[in-house]
């Protein structure tokens, strides 16, 4: 299965910012939800609330009133009085009625059914009084004494009504703390949610840059045979493309100009070998005698034909090295060997400056070219002598990593400085320390090093270390 890959970088920025921001916006939507939720129930149960307590102090105020008129009959006797009592007796049945419709408590709605019982026992009571006066305000008494249990129950009423209320609070703040637990847990999942997109697109969109620096690096340190793959967004895959068109370009140019390093050098041997022959024959009078002049000046040429010679062999080496992929002759040797053989070569130089040499080597076999590596283990070691003080001291360690070899050269030298540090496998560089050395190189001895390993499937590195250089080659081991 192929996934979608965008057609740009733009748009796959685009793409992450939209699907981190879905599930931020989910968590807004959801939190807006359930704080409306919140106040829909919160302005009912207010409204709910101040309906039944004005409800409450308007049955109360009824109550009174009706009191105060069917009291002014009993005294009075005007009929419109009695008017009165039967006209608030329908406002009292309005008011219980909207009362009974606002509640839920099974005990509130009983009061408020013996309060419409009572009341209206009472009105008709006053209504078909019949009889003498002494009787009639004897019966008028009786029924006005119902208003005190009317009052009460009206009280108890309110009181019912306050007590629902404060349930109807408890409950919202239950609700509230439940809907906020909820949404803390529903917004930490999809905060988490969204930082794992975060990091999905982080990598997505690291990714391709990071193949197209590492390719770029690969393309500074010289490496033309490493393929530049980039994926990702299409245009990305474009400029990897042609990253990948700019290698093999300069992996012609570069063997274009080995090829012409390399006959300039073939050709600079013969006019060269002349030379120093003309100077031997000169040197061994062979023309002729010579005065102690003439033979000092002789011996300048013929020892600066032997440097530029050296010159001229190293830079055919490095270039026969960078042409060659495989090492040629290859075989299968004790590497620990070549390493002691190296060391017993430069022992004269060792001796002669009190250095001490630290040999620690692991018996191991590998397979390659066994001049080639023997070329790199003695440039190694003749630049730590070079470098090491007199009475220094260098080390060299051997070890055995899985099916790796590694092999460690340290020595105790001023060590090279930072901004050099990329440059020293570069062909011909030397740094400020070279220069201050009675020995001077062409300064092709590492890049030599560098080309022979990485034809033998190696590496070599420059490891950080507190004081001088300190070398790394890993090679493959023998199977």
């Amino acid at each position: 299965m192929k996934f979608y890959r965008p057609h740009s970088f733009f748009a796959l920025l685009l793409m992450g910012f939209i699907f981190v921001s879905l599930p931020l916006m989910t968590a807004l939507f959801s939190s807006i939800q359930i704080l409306d939720g919140l106040v829909q129930q919160s302005a009912v149960a207010v409204f709910s609330s101040v309906d039944r307590v004005s409800g409450s102090r308007k049955l109360m105020a009824l109550l009174h009133d009706q009191e105060r008129k069917a009291r002014l009959f009993q005294v009075l006797g005007d009929p419109q009085y009695l008017k009165d009592v039967n006209s608030l007796e329908q406002d009292l049945k309005k008011t219980l009625t909207h009362l009974a419709d606002l509640n839920t408590d099974e005990k509130l709605a009983a009061k408020l059914k013996q309060v419409e019982t009572l009341e209206h026992n009472l009105v008709a009571g006053f209504n078909h009084i019949s009889g003498g006066p002494k009787k009639r305000k004897k019966e008028q008494d009786k029924l006005l004494a119902n208003y005190r249990l009317l009052n009460d129950l009206a009280w108890s009423i309110e009181d019912s009504n306050r007590e629902l209320m404060t349930k109807e609070v408890d409950g919202l703040q239950q609700r509230v703390h439940q809907d906020k637990r909820m949404l803390i847990w529903q917004t930490s999942g999809l905060m988490l949610f969204s930082v794992l997109l975060i990091i999905l697109f982080v990598i997505l969109i690291s990714k391709p840059v990071r193949q197209i620096d590492q390719g770029i690096e690969r393309l500074g340190d010289g490496d033309f045979q490493t393929s530049i793959v980039v994926t990702g967004p299409r245009d990305l895959e474009i400029l990897g493309q042609k990253l990948d068109w700019l290698r093999r370009r300069l992996a012609e140019l570069d063997r274009d100009k080995i090829k012409l390093v390399a006959h300039i050098s073939h050709e600079l041997k013969t006019p060269l070998s002349s030379i120093k022959e003309g100077a031997a024959l000169l040197r061994d009078e062979l023309v002729g005698p010579m005065n102690t002049r003439q033979k000092n000046v002789v011996g300048i040429l013929d020892k600066n034909c032997s440097k530029l010679q050296l010159l001229i062999e190293n830079i055919l080496d490095f270039n026969m090295a960078k042409v060659r992929e495989t090492p040629a002759e290859q075989d299968c040797f004790r590497l620990d060997g070549l390493i002691q053989e190296v060391v017993t070569d430069h022992q004269n130089s060792v001796l002669a400056r009190q250095i001490t040499i630290e040999v620690q080597l692991a018996a191991v076999r590998v397979a390659g070219n066994r001049k080639q590596l023997k070329t790199v283990f003695d440039n190694l070691l003749s630049n730590a002598v070079k470098f090491t003080p007199d009475q220094g001291l260098i080390k060299i360690q051997l070890r055995v990593d899985s099916r790796l070899v590694v092999c460690f050269v340290e020595d105790s030298g001023p060590g090279i400085r930072e901004e050099d540090r990329s440059r020293v496998f570069s062909p011909f560089f030397q740094g400020q320390g070279a220069k201050k050395t009675v020995v001077k190189g062409s300064g092709l001895g590492l890049a030599i090093s560098k080309e022979y390993v990485q034809n033998h499937g190696g590496t070599i590195r420059l490891l950080p270390g507190k004081q001088g250089a300190r070398f790394a080659v890993t090679l493959p081991v023998a199977v």
